[in-house]
């Protein structure tokens, strides 16, 4: 407790974790490939709304860490989180499919991880390791220039999710009015998620947790910690916000949301016709289904 945390590598030993964790999950059955990629595709999309990462980069929230942790749900798209969990599982699947691809299928992340994290016989040791010893490693299984590779993942900005290994892996993230059974069990959970179409989290009570930045509910002036009471004249809930977003596809008017702030009460119009929008990936035909190889059952 009196040296600083050195936590400038939390995208190894925290983000390939959280890589390897679903990967292992999907190939061992404890989830299907569905669920893998439901999973999936709902990181990717948080990420490519995060409007955070327009100035605030990879390594800057690992750097940040110990302040951010008991940070409030509030303002988070902008501010960013403790993401890079989730930037570097499509971070770490990108590497993948390098690796996949300079060696014409010879070796993959699996020959990373052995050379990497394997010992040799005998007691357990502690290694520490460097960027250096990243880089290197991952040179000995496929040269490539992975400094640059590493130094541009942590020092980009965006704007947008890095989905260049997601697509590289034979499939898309699009959206669509379909609630994934995922996503069906987070808002049974954790209440209403609208911040694909209107740029909305909220709880099950209709408190806004947050909002994105540059959508149409915040453009309104709506933020975190107001509570949306009705919608389109009728009492909240998750359902009835749905509903509207689905209406608001042929009527033409408005969508109303009837907001408490504090001791006030205001009606916002957003100018909104997108209906629900839910992340899913989809394959792409035109490359190889990669993803499917990578989560296959070893």
């Amino acid at each position: 407790y009196q040296q600083p945390m050195q936590d400038g590598l939390l995208w190894v030993y925290e983000g390939l974790t959280s890589y390897l964790g679903d990967l292992l999950s999907a190939r061992s059955g404890i989830r299907t490939p569905e669920q893998y990629r439901d999973n999936l595709a709902r990181m990717a999309a948080r990420l490519d709304h995060a409007r955070g990462r327009t100035w605030r980069n990879l390594q800057d929230t690992a750097d940040g860490l110990p302040a951010m942790l008991g940070a409030p749900s509030q303002w988070e798209s902008w501010r960013r989180t403790v993401d890079f969990y989730e930037e570097d599982v499509l971070n770490w699947l990108w590497a993948d499919t390098i690796i996949r691809r300079q060696t014409h299928g010879a070796q993959s992340l699996d020959d990373f991880c052995h050379r990497f994290h394997g010992g040799g016989r005998g007691a357990p040791e502690l290694k520490t390791y460097t960027f250096d010893d990243v880089v290197n490693t991952l040179n000995q299984v496929a040269p490539y220039d992975w400094r640059g590779f590493w130094t541009e993942r942590l020092t980009n900005r965006g704007p947008g999710a890095p989905l260049a290994g997601l697509e590289a892996s034979g499939w898309r993230l699009i959206y669509d009015e379909t609630r994934s059974d995922l996503q069906k069990a987070e808002d049974e959970r954790d209440g209403s998620h609208a911040a694909y179409s209107i740029g909305l989290r909220l709880d099950k009570d209709g408190v806004i947790v947050d909002t994105i930045e540059g959508m149409v509910a915040a453009k309104a002036g709506i933020g975190p910690g107001m509570k949306v009471i009705a919608v389109n004249g009728r009492r909240f809930s998750g359902q009835s916000l749905r509903n509207a977003l689905k209406e608001g596809k042929t009527n033409p008017a408005p969508l109303e949301l009837l907001v408490e702030n504090s001791d006030y009460f205001h009606t916002y119009k957003v100018d909104y016709h997108g209906g629900e929008r839910y992340p899913h990936l989809v394959r792409d035909e035109s490359k190889p289904d990669e993803l499917s190889e990578i989560i296959r059952a070893r």
